[in-house]
Formats: C-alpha cells, structure tokens, sequence
C-alpha cells in the first residue's frame, strides 16, 4: 500500500488489547498517518506480505507470538524485510528491551505510550526507511536493490532450488508513443496487479514479487510454481490488456507508430512475456549469470511476438 500524498505514512498496528488499539490509533491518525489495525500476529504478518505498510508498530506480546516470531517471519521474507518495526510493551527489564532488538526490531518504546514520542518515531523510521531505493514508486513492488540482494543469497553455494522470472512487455514502446505516458503508467500497474495475485494464488508464502523499472518485472520463485505463474500471467494479461486500448484499436486489433528506425508501421496489441531461470537441472553460480541467462531467454521469447513464456530447458 503506497503512501497517500495527503498521508504522513501507512501503519500498520497490531496489538490485543482494544483500549490501547484505540488510543494509539487515535493518536495516529490525529497526526496524518492511515492506520490499518488488527489484533494478533498472524493477520498482521499476513497484511503486510500483501499491502506492504510504510511502518510496522506492534505489542511485543500478542496472544499468537513474540517479538522475535514476529520480527522473525518479517525479516526472513522479501516482501516485508525493508519494513521498519517498532516494537513496545510494559516489560522494562533489560533483558527483554535486548532481546526484541535482536529479534530485528529497530525501536522499542516503553507503555504507558507518550505518544508525541511514538508520532516523532514513526514518522523519522518512514522518513529514513524512505530514503533507501528499495520500492518502485510506480507499483510499490520491491525494486533492484531488493531483487538483486535475494538472487545473490539463492546463488550462494549449496542454495536451494529457485527460478527467476523475468517479465516484459512486448510492444510497450508503441503502445507508449500513441497512448502517451500516463497509459503506459497504467498499463504497468495492471501488470504489476496481475503478477501479484497469479503468485499470490500459485506461488510459495515466501516469493518475491519485484518491479526493477519500465516494464520490467520479476518474480523469485521454485521451479515446480513457475510455469504455473506463468500460464496465469499470460491468460489474464490476454484478458484483461484489450481494455487498455480504444474500441477501434482493439477492433482491429493493432496500431500504426514509428519503430526504432522511424519507419511507420503496424504493432500488435500489447503481449507480456516471461523468461524462466532456474537451478533445477545445472547449477547457477552468480546474480550476473541469472541475468545473462534471462535476457537471453527473454530475447528469444519476445521474438515469438504477442504473449509467450519460455523456460530454460539445459542441463548442461
């Protein structure tokens, strides 16, 4: 959930008690910040892999888990790692104010809550956490830094089996010259939509949905979702795209723009395209050499023209 312009930040509140839910959400949103609050642990780790929040502030002690289950689940996930977590409780001894800081919390506050205190926190946790180039501002998805750092841990030796898929769209950069860039933007975001809920539905809790730029997309999965993920990308993209485009273009079923070498012609309706990496069958042994591997991929599947998704097949 991106933040509103008119918002200081979206938090997301998870705490039991409802008395001090209400208060702390008062207080929140009387200060501009969009509250989202639930009551145990389990919805609130759920939220967040799905509407990632610009802050994450929580009871250390919900019914359902710790501070350290939490922050656990939160931190071991590439969805929800780049989160800042404020964590506060009535537990003042040292040793727990410790152990919630090595749990992966990057503030503790003590209760009763001053909340001009937690307002000045919150906001200079999402100022600072704003400050890193971890999101695509165009579809909030996790950006390059994010992707890049995931795919060096999975090529790490002994690693576990993963694929890479990189996402295009063909035919983006006509569709970009006669519709203008504020379709092209919307063209993304359904694109960004799409790919999130075909791996919400059919990948693994864990993968990583990210957006490095333009119109290109990546989900970090296993080999046995993959082709799954694809096929579903591909079939409500095929759906869904035409509506992108004027009744007369989508009638008939192209538009006239310029090619790269100014030449007038005729492109096809927009096709999304997807290039499958994996460790299945050979190992892999750097980040540099899934790209390699997925531009190649991409390459061969776009000259195919419309929609299609390729898999890396060699052994060898």
């Amino acid at each position: 959930m991106p933040t509103s312009p008119l918002s200081a930040g979206v938090i997301l509140l998870a705490e039991d008690d409802v008395i001090t839910l209400q208060l702390v959400r008062f207080n929140l949103e009387r200060a501009g910040f969009q509250v989202v609050a639930l009551r145990n642990g389990t919805e609130a780790v759920d939220y967040a892999r799905h509407q990632p929040p610009d802050l994450i502030l929580s009871d250390a002690y919900l019914p359902d888990m710790d501070a350290q289950h939490l922050c656990g689940l939160l931190l071991n996930d590439t969805r929800t790692r780049h989160i800042p977590i404020i964590l506060f409780s009535n537990h003042t001894r040292p040793e727990n104010i410790l152990a919630a800081f090595e749990s992966g919390a990057d503030d503790y506050l003590l209760k009763p809550l001053d909340f001009a205190e937690l307002i000045a926190r919150a906001r200079a946790h999402i100022r600072r956490a704003h400050l890193k180039p971890s999101l695509n501002p165009l579809s909030g998805l996790p950006g390059n830094l994010i992707i890049e750092q995931e795919i060096k841990r999975l090529t790490e030796p002994n690693g576990p089996l993963f694929a890479v898929l990189y996402i295009d769209l063909n035919h983006f950069k006509a569709y970009n010259d006669v519709y203008g860039f504020p379709a092209g933007d919307e063209a993304l975001r359904l694109l960004a939509r799409l790919v999130t809920a075909a791996v919400a539905d059919l990948g693994n809790a864990t993968d990583l949905v990210g957006h490095i730029g333009g119109d290109d997309f990546v989900v970090i999965s296993t080999p046995d979702r993959s082709d799954a993920i694809a096929q579903r990308l591909i079939a409500d993209f095929e759906r869904q795209a035409p509506e992108l485009y004027t009744p007369i273009d989508r009638r008939r079923g192209y538009i006239t723009a310029r090619d790269r070498q100014g030449i007038i012609r005729k492109f096809p309706l927009l096709g999304v395209v997807v290039a499958i990496v994996h460790n299945e069958h050979r190992p892999i042994g750097s980040h540099w050499e899934v790209g390699e591997l997925g531009a190649e991929l991409k390459q061969f599947a776009k000259s195919r023209g419309g929609s299609a998704y390729v898999k890396d097949k060699r052994r060898v």
